[in-house]
């Protein structure tokens, strides 16, 4: 890695964007981070997938990136709350169910216009996007994806979860790399969210409970996004870092209370979207696989903070 002269602490999340495809820029946007670009899943997308399924899902077109819309909480997200606390537009490819790769599962389900708008599939968008032209090294890129390619993995099968991943890792990194040849400077990758049944093993199969072996599939496959960033961060001229949202939300899960959250609870009935709930703003937990917004602007401080964005 080619170090940049912003200490560590107060490096700029970089990412890439062509002006012809990006928002109006904001009158009080940082000097050190043009623009904020997002690839991901449906802890990234703002409207996206949900605005799709509300139309016609074959009619052989797809929303275009920054589609606002129904999102997978209750209001708004961290691409949003980022993009208003710090004065910045944002170009928002990220779709609800994609994978690493150039899938996404809810196409699975039921094949459609979105079957392949996984992670490959978007950087392939914002590259078409560039015409040529390098990527905007002063915009913040983040990444996240890699839940989803465990959607359909049989916790209790070992091989099966280790096959997931390394094929995780593989597309993360071709992402990642694509990136840093465009000419992006600094690139966020996000680890996958805690789901509601809270695991402490790092493997599924030992993890006893059977409800808690999802999370600890995740917390095995956050390792390996841990160590492919280091290893990236060391081979790329760009700067790669974590934003880690397991260790975030879990810290504020067991904390709750000192975040003026209710008490950490993984009853479907205390979800959000269960029924007789009209009140989000004290929950963690929006659904089985996604946190609600009052998480999201927990999330916005920590990364603002962590990579020091505040004027």
């Amino acid at each position: 890695m080619i170090q940049l002269t912003r200490t560590i602490a107060a490096i700029m999340a970089s990412a890439a964007i062509l002006a012809a495809c990006a928002t109006t820029p904001a009158d009080e946007a940082r000097p050190e981070v043009s623009h904020l670009v997002f690839i991901g899943d449906s802890n990234l997308d703002i409207g996206r997938m949900r605005t799709e399924q509300a139309g016609d899902t074959n009619d052989g077109k797809l929303v275009p990136p920054n589609t606002v819309g129904d999102r997978y909480a209750d209001s708004t997200v961290l691409p949003e709350f980022l993009s208003q606390r710090l004065g910045l537009s944002q170009t928002n490819y990220a779709w609800g169910g994609a994978t690493t790769g150039m899938t996404n599962i809810v196409g699975a389900r039921e094949p459609n216009d979105a079957t392949n708008t996984g992670a490959l599939a978007q950087m392939q968008e914002f590259e078409a996007a560039l015409s040529g032209q390098p990527a905007d090294p002063d915009a913040l890129y983040m990444l996240m994806a890699g839940s989803n390619d465990l959607a359909f993995v049989d916790k209790t099968d070992q091989p099966a979860i280790e096959a997931a991943i390394a094929g995780a890792l593989t597309n993360l990194r071709a992402t990642i790399t694509k990136l840093d040849d465009l000419g992006a400077e600094f690139i966020v990758v996000g680890t996958r969210t805690p789901r509601p049944v809270l695991s402490d093993h790092d493997i599924a199969t030992a993890e006893p409970d059977e409800e808690a072996k999802n999370d600890a599939a995740g917390r095995q496959l956050n390792i390996a996004i841990r160590q492919l960033v280091a290893d990236l961060n060391a081979e790329l001229e760009a700067d790669v870092e974590v934003f880690d949202f397991y260790a975030n939300i879990r810290d504020i899960a067991e904390n709750a209370e000192s975040f003026g959250l209710a008490p950490y609870s993984a009853d479907p009935a205390s979800y959000c979207t269960a029924d007789g709930v009209s009140d989000c703003t004290r929950l963690i937990n929006y659904d089985a696989a996604h946190k609600t917004t009052a998480v999201h602007a927990i999330l916005a401080d920590r990364f603002i903070e962590q990579f020091d964005l505040e004027d």
